[in-house]
Order: structure tokens, then sequence, then C-alpha cells
């Protein structure tokens, strides 16, 4: 007994002295059909071109069994709380397989899958129940509303464009206060907020004044790699710009016989 109580209070010293703290996942999905196979939890919280901190995520990925529809996962972390996902093979609605985002803190995370097509709901820590509320629920009635509009074959629908624009406002809205509450935590913002920052037009270069607030409450370090990646975006687009510019002169200044190959092709 002395024995077991001495190693429970070294391992609570241990992880106390390395600032780890614990954190429980557990979720349910809507049937059986996952039971037995393994679902992948990753970190979700580097830029798209980040590609070390991409390749770590990949390297630290950890498998979780499904049983009778359900998952139970115990981790440490020493980090500050970072956005993760859980991705199991699900065809979606556009045919990929499915994901669920939600962030990894200290505390028992719960995750409710009801819908195979929308993200699970997340509970049972601060962080993740105003995800839940600002982000996942909104997110999920966007796309429930696009999914109606695409098999109802209601696109040019007043109704349904009013539905859809003024859900995706919503969307947007829920994201900024999610963005202003926990823009001390820059990895469980920073890859929603980049979404906003990148230049994928050049002609769309501008950012909204509300979305480079958030930018200047950012911590300094966090802050510069943002602007940074935006520059980056900006300075690739240019590239593929002039790349599609001299492609297309080529084009239409080629020897006839080139044409036709190229018409062929």
């Amino acid at each position: 007994m002395r024995k077991n109580l001495f190693f429970i209070v070294f391992a609570l010293l241990v992880q106390l002295l390395y600032g780890q703290e614990k954190y429980i996942i557990q979720g349910e999905f809507p049937d059986n059909s996952l039971d037995g196979k393994y679902i992948i939890l990753t970190d979700k919280s580097f830029l798209p071109d980040e590609y070390k901190r991409k390749w770590k995520a990949s390297d630290d990925e950890v498998k979780i069994l499904v049983t009778d529809k359900k998952f139970y996962y115990e981790g440490t972390t020493t980090r500050k709380p970072f956005l993760a996902q859980i991705y199991y093979d699900r065809p979606t609605f556009s045919g990929q397989t499915s994901a669920t985002s939600f962030v990894i803190e200290p505390g028992n995370i719960q995750i409710h899958i009801t819908d195979w097509y929308e993200e699970g709901n997340v509970s049972g820590t601060p962080i993740n129940k105003d995800y839940n509320t600002c982000v996942i629920e909104r997110k999920n009635l966007v796309n429930r509303i696009f999914r109606t509009i695409c098999l109802k074959g209601q696109t040019s629908e007043a109704e349904g464009a009013y539905s859809f624009g003024s859900a995706f406002e919503d969307f947007e809205e829920g994201e900024l206060a999610f963005f202003e509450k926990y823009v001390k935590y820059p990895d469980v913002i920073r890859v929603m907020l980049s979404s906003y920052l990148e230049v994928k037009e050049l002609n769309k270069r501008l950012v909204d004044a509300k979305y480079l607030r958030i930018l200047d409450l950012m911590p300094k370090a966090d802050r510069d790699i943002l602007i940074a990646w935006r520059e980056y975006t900006m300075k690739r687009e240019e590239y593929w710009a002039k790349r599609r510019a001299l492609t297309d002169s080529l084009n239409r200044n080629a020897p006839r016989f080139i044409e036709r190959q190229i018409n062929n092709n």
C-alpha cells in the first residue's frame, strides 16, 4: 500500500515538475460503423505552409480505437491550449474524410457526433464550450443550408440565398467573438484567423479592419509570423498571376500546329 502511494505521489510530482496537465477526450458516433477501427487525433494549429510543424504533427498523431460507438483517450500536455482534430473514415457530403475540430486543454473534453455530415458538438471544458457555441454550431448550420440548396436545386432562389447569407454572416460574427476572447491563445485561433488574412486573389488583398485588430492583439511573436505569412501569400499570388499571363501570351502567339496540339490536349 505504501509503495503504491509512493508511486502515485512521485508521478504527481513529476507531472507538476515538468508542467504537464492532463486532458481526457471521450466521444460517441451516431452508429457502430466505426467499431473496431481507429480514429486519428492530430494537432491542427499550424498554418498551411508551416511544413515542419505539419510533419511534427503527423509524427505525433495518436490512434484511438472505437468500441461500441465510443472512443476514449487520456493524454498530458505542456502546451497552452491549441486546436486539434480527430479524423474518421466516413464519407462526407463532398466525399472527403470526416473530421471534428476542438481545443486540447486540461479537463474532460466531450465530443458528440450525431450526424455524419457535420462536425461533432464539443463541450466539457471552457474553451470548447465557447468554440462549440461560436464556431461549430454556426458552421454546421451553414453547411446544412448549403447541402439543402444543392440537393433541392435552390441555388437561384432568393429565399435560399438569403438564408445561406444570413447564416454565413452569423458564423463570421461567432468566429470574430471567439477570436477576441481567446486571442491570448494563438494556437487556438491562428488557423481560423489565417483564412481571413491569406491573399488568394490580388484584387482581394484588403483585409477587414476587424481582423487586423485581432492580429494587433496577439502576442508579438505570433503576430509577426502571421504578418510574414500573409506577405508570403501575396508574393506567391503575384508570381502565379505573372506566370498565368506569360502562359496565356505564349498560347496566343504559338504557331498553328502548336495551337492545334494545345487545343487537342
